[in-house]
């Protein structure tokens, strides 16, 4: 895999996670409230993991960004249009106790739900957050596009995935390397995260959006 390749990578992978910060409340919240936290939060990823695995399986199998020609152009000005209308939507939204309550509530009963549940709930916050899922098409773009043997097509795909669902397990990474703090630093990380939801919708998708839409201008220029 040659530089080029992992910097688009790197860009396309982090943009999916930034687009779904749910995905790190909920597991955060998860590992606060189950009886079997690094369980309830690996099964949590697990349902957004298959889930990516069964959408990078039909993409890469239907062959669509392999004639290399404007289709991957297109995907990324579809990109960067999907995160500036987030953002320029955020900007006029307006905050209110109610709908904050509403956003906890709905993360604190996916937190507490059994196993099975919480697989599926994996499944059901990757399908929310389909923009992210818009954004891991750019990576398998790239991948595709690169022109690589089946085993570098495999190691590029799962550092794209690995880096994408970042929101899922890194709460679990904390958790299991530092337990004594885990609590403190994940606490604050979801308070933020919720308090500041607004802002990072605005911030990350107009931001995203102007670097998509430049993208996929150039080349279709």
């Amino acid at each position: 895999m040659d530089s080029a390749l992992l910097a688009q990578l790197i860009l396309y992978g982090l943009a999916a996670a930034v687009a779904a910060p749910v995905a790190a409340v909920v597991s955060a919240l998860i590992l606060s409230k189950s009886t079997r936290p690094i369980t309830s939060a690996l099964v949590f990823t697990a349902g957004a993991v298959v889930l990516d695995l069964v959408i990078v399986f039909a993409i890469l199998a239907s062959g669509a960004f392999d004639d290399g020609g404007d289709a991957g152009a297109y995907l990324d000005v579809g990109l960067g249009l999907i995160f500036a209308v987030f953002g320029m939507l955020a900007i006029f939204q307006k905050e209110s106790p109610a709908k904050d309550a509403a956003r906890r509530a709905r993360a604190d009963s996916i937190a507490s739900a059994k196993l099975a549940t919480l697989f599926v709930a994996g499944i059901a916050v990757q399908v929310i957050n389909f923009d992210a899922i818009a954004v891991m098409g750019g990576g398998l773009k790239e991948i595709a596009q690169a022109n690589l043997e089946t085993g570098e097509t495999a190691v590029a795909t799962l550092f794209l995935l690995a880096l994408m669902l970042i929101p899922y397990y890194a709460p679990a990474v904390v958790y299991a390397l530092v337990p004594g703090r885990a609590g403190k630093l994940l606490g604050g990380m979801t308070e933020w995260i919720m308090s500041n939801s607004r802002r990072v919708e605005i911030v990350t998708g107009l931001a995203f959006g102007v670097l998509f839409l430049s993208k996929g201008l150039a080349v279709l220029a």
